[in-house]
């Protein structure tokens, strides 16, 4: 799909007629499904629903992993547990026909200390690197046997120099893709731009909501990014928008203010 904007699933909205509706009436074009919902799960959600939805429609869906996915693990059965759960989610891709599947680094925990924080990641910043590879190095084969974008996204996290530096890494692989969370962005202090611009060739995908110094998922255009730069760039790109604000009302007031700038 070329430019497009899209709506999250809503946790107030937990059926799927009823988001098929909201997108049909507020003219979207796509929604992202997300499973930390469990109904928005591969073993809960039909994918010849989503197909025959898609169908009938013109609507087109992506899908959000769960936020605590850690491919990363330094626990090999956490980390094959949750491999497991992407393979999944691809193979339901495939049969729902869906072409984005977004998804997370974790940076993992740390420990405070007096004067510091310190990134168990960091410390062991090679296994880290090398768990995520591995896992890349599988997933993305299967995703393009799918026609399935795996798109990774910041959250407040790119700026962290160990989380930087498997994004290189890994973006050396191809189908190595990014989402760009303009208000996660923001909330960094814009440091993860750095990365992201570094690899903008990569992103495929974004998350558009503002930042009003206090908290995102804020309605674009009341806070304090260049939303008219990023949609910009988007159509530049010529990929998905998705509009993440967090219930309808916002959500309504969002498809307003973003469709009045393009």
């Amino acid at each position: 799909m070329p430019f497009a904007l899209g709506m999250p699933a809503l946790i107030e909205m937990p059926g799927l007629p009823g988001l098929v509706d909201l997108c049909q009436e507020l003219e979207l074009s796509f929604i992202e499904l997300n499973m930390n919902m469990p109904e928005n799960c591969p073993e809960s959600l039909d994918p010849m629903e989503v197909r025959d939805v898609t169908r009938s429609t013109g609507i087109e869906f992506t899908l959000h992993s769960p936020d605590e996915l850690d491919l990363g693990s330094l626990h090999p059965t956490v980390r094959e547990g949750h491999l497991g759960r992407m393979r999944e989610a691809l193979g339901w891709c495939a049969q729902a026909g869906v072409k984005v599947l977004n998804m997370h680094v974790s940076p993992g925990i740390y420990f405070t200390l007096p004067d510091r924080k310190v990134w168990i990641y960091e410390r062991y910043v090679d296994q880290f690197t090398s768990n995520l590879w591995t896992a890349y190095k599988e997933m993305l084969p299967l995703a393009r046997a799918s026609g399935v974008d795996i798109c990774t996204e910041n959250v407040n996290n790119f700026d962290l120099p160990f989380v930087a530096q498997a994004i290189d890494e890994l973006c050396c692989m191809d189908s190595f893709f990014l989402t760009w969370d303009v208000g996660h962005d923001a909330r960094s202090g814009f440091r993860e731009q750095e990365v992201l611009l570094r690899h903008e060739d990569r992103v495929r995908h974004m998350h558009l909501h503002d930042y009003n110094g206090k908290s995102d998922h804020q309605v674009p255009g009341t806070g304090m990014i260049d939303i008219p730069g990023m949609i910009a760039f988007a159509r530049r790109r010529d990929f998905r928008v998705l509009v993440e604000v967090k219930n309808v009302a916002a959500l309504r007031e969002s498809a307003r203010a973003v469709k009045g700038l393009l």
